[in-house]
């Protein structure tokens, strides 16, 4: 079926129509953990990675925490020269490898099990990292070290947190240098009360500040999905 995404981009997830494994213009997707296709982050930030996207500069891009590799596929789908996915689960891996021949992406896209340490030398013009916010406090400083700050407009996407935690998050950021200039939140909902106390979870694209450290343009509030 497809996912309720919307970028111009189609993606289907499992049952698939007859129809829907024959066509060339969907990505298909096969999940077995982590972050839902049909998740709000998931969503989020594919709604992200669509406006960045559309600018021609993304050489390179690095998915940290890659799950089914759904964000990285996208992005090889959508035009990304060089695609490099990351995670901890072999399992994972193994996953978004099928993923990726499934949809003909092997040429297109490199899978390493680990974390940010796998990559002690590689530099990217955009980083997507759909995780939990314990981990993204924790990896904050890798993400930020693996931007390629050469680049025109080195961004990094983050969610996988909710809207009480987005203001601790975004001061770490600030503290790094990184200002955001997109924000987006959807609610979602759960059997009882999340640990966080909120149903509504943030996806922020970011963007190295002005060199007085003044916000970067087109700074947002948290802007609903109502599309």
């Amino acid at each position: 079926m497809r996912l309720p995404v919307c970028i111009p981009l189609g993606i289907a997830v499992p049952p698939l129509f007859f129809w829907e494994k024959r066509r060339r213009d969907l990505l298909r997707i096969r999940w077995a953990g982590g972050f839902h296709p049909f998740h709000a982050t998931t969503l989020l930030t594919l709604r992200l990675m669509d406006e960045t996207l559309r600018n021609p500069c993304c050489e390179r891009l690095l998915d940290v925490g890659c799950g089914s590799g759904i964000l990285a596929l996208a992005a090889a789908f959508m035009g990304v020269p060089q695609v490099v996915g990351v995670d901890v689960s072999p399992r994972a891996i193994r996953e978004s490898l099928a993923n990726a021949r499934l949809n003909a992406l092997e040429e297109k896209t490199l899978w390493l099990v680990g974390s940010t340490d796998a990559l002690a030398g590689g530099h990217f013009h955009c980083i997507v990292a759909n995780l939990r916010f314990h981990l993204l406090q924790a990896m904050l400083d890798d993400l930020v070290r693996l931007m390629d700050r050469s680049a025109r407009e080195p961004t990094l996407i983050l969610s996988g947190f909710h809207d009480t935690q987005w203001p601790l998050l975004e001061s770490l950021c600030r503290l790094v240098g990184l200002e955001a200039v997109r924000i987006l939140s959807q609610d979602q909902s759960f059997y009882g009360i999340p640990p966080s106390g909120s149903f509504t979870w943030v996806a922020a694209r970011l963007r190295f500040g002005g060199p007085d450290g003044a916000p970067a343009e087109e700074c947002l509030p948290v802007d609903p999905q109502r599309e």
